[in-house]
């Protein structure tokens, strides 16, 4: 047997072997998928929480268009959050209430950003632990062209002239925070100016002092602050600079 013949024989038992693999992958069997089981997801307890369906600012009075209850995970309940049980109609007892902190929508409700108008007033309420509420009258030359606006802080300075009759001015109170424009507690439609003739300021005891004498010695100009220093705090270095005399029963 030749050459030639021996090649032509491995060729075609290689192609019968090849047609036969083939055949057989499209004749087996599919194999089968075997569905892999997911663990089931833990449904999460929820409570009903009284929750701000708007906007309320400082000073607002709410209504029942501006609560409601909304879901809330239970887990992550705070204990000031105010909460759906089978007692008291909290909801009710909200319905009426004055807005002393801003209170964003989509935020829970909490009573102590509320006041009970029955127990005491709004300025009142504003004021933090042994403030003094004390106004001072104002011009728009005397207060930044009327850019102070509630919740601003600023320094305050006295102009009065001394024996030789010359104009002096010093800050006489550093960093104090504007409650109010006349009877304005709050920005009303994006109002970016407030001219008045009077600012209510938050003051110490001390430092409420210092501003009455100050009003009958000349005249007040206030000073805005920038957002980025009002957390500092050198009013009692600016009282020992100027060294004001207050007077206390006739006693220096």
């Amino acid at each position: 047997m030749n050459l030639s013949k021996i090649i032509i024989i491995v060729i075609a038992i290689g192609a019968a072997i090849g047609a036969m693999l083939l055949s057989k992958s499209f004749t087996s069997p599919a194999q089968t998928i075997t569905a892999v089981e997911r663990p089931a997801v833990k449904a999460f307890e929820t409570l009903e929480v009284l929750m701000a369906s708007g906007n309320m600012p400082i000073g607002h009075k709410v209504t029942e268009a501006d609560i409601e209850w909304m879901a809330w995970p239970k887990d992550m309940v705070r204990d000031n959050m105010v909460v759906k049980s089978g007692g008291e109609d909290m909801l009710a007892k909200a319905v009426g209430s004055v807005v002393r902190v801003q209170i964003d929508e989509g935020d829970p409700v909490r009573f102590n950003k509320l006041i009970d108008p029955e127990n005491g007033g709004l300025m009142a309420a504003l004021l933090g632990p042994g403030m003094r509420a004390i106004s001072t009258p104002i011009s728009p030359e005397t207060s930044a062209g009327g850019f102070i606006l509630p919740n601003d802080k600023v320094d305050v300075l006295l102009t009065k002239q001394d024996n030789n009759d010359r104009n002096q001015t010093r800050t006489i109170l550093v960093n104090v925070k504007v409650l109010a424009i006349d009877q304005t507690i709050k920005e009303q439609d994006g109002q970016q100016v407030v001219v008045g003739k009077t600012a209510t300021l938050e003051l110490s005891s001390e430092q409420a002092e210092v501003l009455a004498l100050a009003n009958n010695e000349g005249s007040l100009t206030l000073s805005l602050r920038s957002l980025s220093d009002r957390n500092s705090d050198n009013s009692e270095q600016v009282l020992q600079k100027n060294k004001l005399t207050i007077l206390r029963h006739g006693k220096s």
